[in-house]
């Protein structure tokens, strides 16, 4: 099997190919990608892309989950989320942090909003924004608006070709169509 390293290098090779944001023919879906690895490679994955993002040519959005689940509160308000934390634990926050995801609009447009201008986005940060925002969660509710830019999620476990096992341990990621990318 190949390293990580090897791996983000053959993904940076393909997705530079014209055809890979740009897909031309018949049932050219914009495709969603993942590229998986081990949790003990995630500062080698965010150091990796860090550098790529800062020479590419592809207008690329790094959309991190955990920064996104916090831009849908205002900046007093994420003091709040700090008490209900310390008194309630992860389960209050699951209570606040559910009506949004919940209204899979909000969500949606949001996303929609954070990439507006881009060709590319690599979703980043899903260990972080576990168990408030589950990457399927998202590409679930983004698919089903039509969303067609493509995607790279970068998952911190293991992608068997039907589902996701977030940190190779958690097995309760919905399935959702995804192909590995390298």
């Amino acid at each position: 099997m190949k390293s990580t390293y090897d791996r983000l290098r053959q993904m940076e090779k393909r997705i530079v190919e014209d055809s890979f944001t740009t897909p031309k023919g018949i049932g050219s879906d914009i495709p969603h990608f993942v590229l998986d690895y081990p949790p003990q490679d995630e500062l080698q994955v965010r150091e990796y892309l860090k550098n790529m993002l800062k020479k590419t040519k592809i207008n690329i959005k790094e959309v991190n989950l955990f920064e996104f689940l916090l831009s849908f509160f205002e900046e007093e308000e994420l003091e709040e989320l700090f008490e209900i934390a310390e008194e309630e634990g992860s389960y209050g926050l699951r209570d606040v942090f559910g009506p949004i995801f919940n209204e899979s609009n909000t969500m949606v447009q949001q996303f929609e909003e954070w990439t507006a201008n881009s060709e590319l986005v690599f979703i980043t940060g899903v260990g972080a924004a576990h168990p408030f925002l589950r990457s399927s969660q998202l590409l679930k509710a983004i698919s089903s608006k039509g969303y067609k830019k493509p995607i790279v999620l970068f998952y911190p476990g293991e992608f068997t070709g039907l589902r996701l096992k977030l940190f190779g341990v958690l097995d309760y990621e919905d399935d959702y169509q995804l192909s590995r990318i390298s």
